[in-house]
């Protein structure tokens, strides 16, 4: 599952640089998830489709915590709300997430309890809000608040560094 949603967003940051450079940023971010109760770093790229459309992806890795390590891919539209004056264009989040865990509890042996290594995915919904904050003309900070629609659902605060090509 993982090497698809990889080779998925692969496919669409390949697209988009062919499509149009200027159009097209990349950039690291970092956030906090309150069920999974750890700090995700994050890889993101996004593709301008118009003045207020964009399409965006991203791969978070969260921290270990308690033997869990969880991953999220997500697939994103964001949509232009209006210009704040003085600070950002803020602007609404919807897509579709997949978030995997996976878990190794090592040194463990228990004859009644074999545990052994294992991961499940989710599929959820994206819903939120984001601020592009432009710091230079190549580099935009966005800070936003997200929540995923899932079985396993959560919220995820944090904030992007997006560098246009």
């Amino acid at each position: 599952m993982k090497k698809l949603a990889f080779a998925i967003m692969v496919l669409i940051m390949g697209t988009a640089v062919k499509q149009a450079n200027a159009q097209f940023s990349i950039g690291p971010g970092i956030g906090f998830a309150t069920d999974i109760s750890s700090l995700g770093l994050s890889a993101n790229a996004a593709y301008q489709i118009d003045e207020s459309w964009a399409a965006t992806a991203s791969f978070t890795y969260f921290l270990e915590k308690d033997y869990l390590q969880w991953t999220a891919f997500d697939f994103n539209a964001n949509y232009n709300l209006t210009d704040i004056e003085n600070l950002g264009t803020l602007y609404g989040i919807g897509g579709i997430n997949i978030t995997s865990v996976s878990f190794d509890f090592p040194n463990f042996e228990h004859d009644d309890f074999p545990l052994e290594s294992h991961s499940s995915s989710d599929f959820g919904i994206n819903l939120g809000a984001g601020l592009n904050i432009d710091l230079s003309e190549k580099m935009v900070l966005a800070p936003e608040m997200t929540y995923t629609v899932s079985s396993g659902g959560y919220l995820r605060l944090g904030a992007k560094l997006m560098f246009a090509l």
